[in-house]
């Protein structure tokens, strides 16, 4: 355990070496894919003064890498609520922030002070937004809310370790590990006979003497011939989706999530008026935790359902806004922040995986004012989308869903395919042994 535990001090050290020299905004340009940082790490001789095995070394570089890559994305998450949410920003301001922060180059030179360099096709795109703002008042914003959500990273956690492939062995009912002395292994019995081939995590517990492993477990998705279908969608708070063919699935979605939103609401306003003699909130996390699974589990039911009777061999969704800002009507904006769209979407994400299923994000802007039929500009009135162009007469959700499976089907050879594998790949999930 002490040989293990030495290995888990060493393997903190490294990731809080990682953490301190490419955790800030000088090392943004190296963390990209990360073998800038190995190199380094490499030259630094850090392994040679701890003497750790290469199989342990450069395992806590990569995991200081993922984990510095996503603080950066909280980071230019927040950014751009920041910029969201800022009254005095006019629209081209914005837009020039935006288009800096998706620039990686312009990001990182704005981040050190220099002056960004631009080329090819978005050289004067660059040039005019430029010109139609104050580049330097924008810039220096930029920086100062960087400098307010980026976190430098420290551990003073030392109760595990990853290991490559060629760091263990199995043998004897147990698993023999690599240690810091050569060709010197120490030896773990194991609970199972299971053997895997893949980096394993091994979690460390001195104090009861037991050690645990996380391993990756592969699991070959196949491809369903009888998927063979496209299918748009279009999600609601009231029906939770609605197909191109006029299908609907999640009828009661909205009954689901405005009992969870009423109760949530009318918990909170007699908790702060009775704060004072309120005798305790169990009871109510207790009914909260009820519903939530209730609707949870109604989402999972329904998404099921669509996806055995659709049999969809790609599935067309469209990206979703930002959850608008505030308004007048406190009430409604609590039931809109409480929309469970995060939740239904990971679910579907995760359904389509298991199943092969492709899915494709459809751009969204006016997609629901737009004519499926023509393309032109039509109108809304009680539930049904009319065309005045071409006489088109549909339920709003339909509309909107035959304009996300026109869409998507226009940018599919470009777009990033989310959620499909093939009889030879693989999806990973984390059992223990």
């Amino acid at each position: 355990m002490e040989k293990l535990a030495d290995i888990a001090r060493d393997y903190r050290q490294v990731k809080n070496y990682v953490y301190q020299r490419y955790g800030g905004i000088h090392g943004l340009s190296k963390i990209y894919p990360g073998y800038t940082v190995q190199n380094e790490m490499t030259q630094s001789g850090l392994r040679t003064r701890l003497g750790l095995p290469a199989v342990y070394f450069y395992c806590a570089i990569f995991d200081a890498l993922g984990d510095i890559k996503s603080q950066w994305s909280y980071t230019k998450a927040r950014v751009e609520k920041s910029i969201r949410k800022h009254p005095d920003l006019t629209p081209e301001e914005r837009h020039y922030l935006r288009f800096i922060m998706k620039q990686s180059k312009c990001f990182e030179a704005v981040l050190s002070g220099k002056s960004p360099v631009v080329n090819g096709n978005w050289k004067e795109a660059y040039e005019n937004l430029r010109a139609l703002v104050d580049a330097g008042r924008l810039d220096q914003y930029l920086r100062r809310q960087v400098r307010k959500h980026l976190q430098k990273m420290h551990t003073d956690v030392a109760d595990g370790f990853s290991v490559t492939t060629k760091g263990y062995r199995y043998g004897d009912h147990g698993i023999y590990l690599s240690t810091k002395e050569n060709r010197k292994r120490v030896f773990i019995p194991l609970t199972d006979g299971n053997r895997y081939e893949r980096q394993i995590h091994v979690k460390i517990d001195p104090a009861a003497e037991k050690v645990r492993l996380d391993v990756p477990v592969a699991v070959k998705m196949k491809k369903r011939v009888d998927y063979c279908s496209e299918v748009g969608l279009a999600l609601g708070m009231i029906e939770m989706f609605v197909t191109d063919r006029g299908s609907v699935y999640g009828k009661e979605y909205g009954i689901h999530q405005t009992a969870l939103t009423e109760y949530v609401w009318t918990g909170q306003v007699s908790y702060r008026r009775n704060r004072r003699n309120n005798p305790g909130r169990k009871k109510y996390y207790a009914k909260k935790t009820r519903l939530e699974a209730a609707l949870h589990t109604y989402i999972n039911a329904e998404i099921n359902r669509m996806l055995e009777t659709e049999k969809p061999n790609v599935i067309f969704i469209p990206k979703l806004p930002p959850v608008p800002m505030a308004g007048r009507n406190r009430r409604l904006n609590y039931s809109a922040g409480m929309w469970q769209r995060g939740y239904v979407r990971k679910r579907l994400a995760q359904k389509c995986r298991e199943r092969s299923i492709e899915l494709v994000e459809v751009f969204g802007k006016d997609i629901s004012n737009a004519c499926s039929g023509c393309g032109a500009l039509g109108r809304k009135e009680e539930g049904s989308f009319i065309c005045d162009d071409c006489g088109l007469r549909l339920p709003e959700k339909q509309n909107t869903a035959r304009n996300v499976k026109r869409r998507g089907k226009d940018q599919k050879p470009q777009n990033e395919v989310r959620g499909r594998r093939n009889d030879s790949e693989k999806f990973y999930g984390r059992t223990e042994t």
